[in-house]
């Protein structure tokens, strides 16, 4: 699987298939370089069980699909579907390496997929009145970790969600991002009550998992 917005070295592909083969694996996940946002992760430089599975770089056995489906159809031009599909494969004993041969320059470019269809940023939303986050993510956090995880990821993650995607990896900002949420508290309230309540009616209507 590969994003629109990615390049990749002639041997991306081999690379893969090493990799599935010499773990005797079952995915293997490749490490995004991306060109704005956080910084490089070190644990990017070396072969670990992935902690992720980003269907913009990543080599998928067709069993693990037979085992445990497709993708859910509730995370449908919003965020987070390739995650839960990785966490979904883990729960299920699935190995999972992270390939740090496999690596693509992700350019985060501004037009084309979920840019056009939804919302490429999973706490940023499009316009004020939209949710904050997309309701995709408050499905997975309290599908799998409850209610009371998932009001903590929000403490955690939302305050910082108000600068720009730009400054992402920028803590000083990061700490303005905290203040100035404070001072549009009640905008925020709004966004992230909308959310959840989005996410209760996905909750409520249960996974849409397609079997292969």
């Amino acid at each position: 699987m590969f994003d629109d917005d990615s390049r990749v070295e002639p041997n991306w592909i081999s690379n893969h298939l090493k990799c599935i083969d010499f773990f005797n694996a079952d995915i293997s996940s490749g490490v995004s370089l991306s060109v704005v946002g956080d910084k490089i992760p070190e644990n990017y430089s070396f072969f670990r069980r992935s902690d992720q599975l980003d269907t913009g770089n990543v080599l998928v056995k067709k069993e693990v699909f037979k085992d445990i489906g497709l993708f859910d159809r509730q995370f449908e031009k919003q965020r987070m579907g390739d995650g839960e599909f990785g966490l979904r494969a883990h729960k299920n004993g699935f190995l999972n390496v992270s390939n740090p041969y496999a690596k693509r320059v992700h350019l985060k470019v501004g037009s084309g997929g979920l840019r056009e269809m939804g919302s490429w940023d999973a706490f940023r939303p499009r316009n004020v009145f939209a949710p904050r986050p997309i309701p995709s993510v408050l499905y997975l956090y309290r599908k799998y970790y409850g209610n009371n995880r998932a009001k903590l990821e929000l403490m955690r993650t939302v305050p910082s969600s108000v600068m720009p995607y730009k400054f992402k990896g920028n803590k000083a900002l990061k700490v303005v991002g905290v203040f100035f949420s404070i001072l549009i508290l009640p905008l925020i309230l709004f966004q992230v009550l909308k959310s959840w309540r989005l996410a209760s009616v996905k909750l409520n209507q249960g996974s849409k998992i397609e079997q292969l």
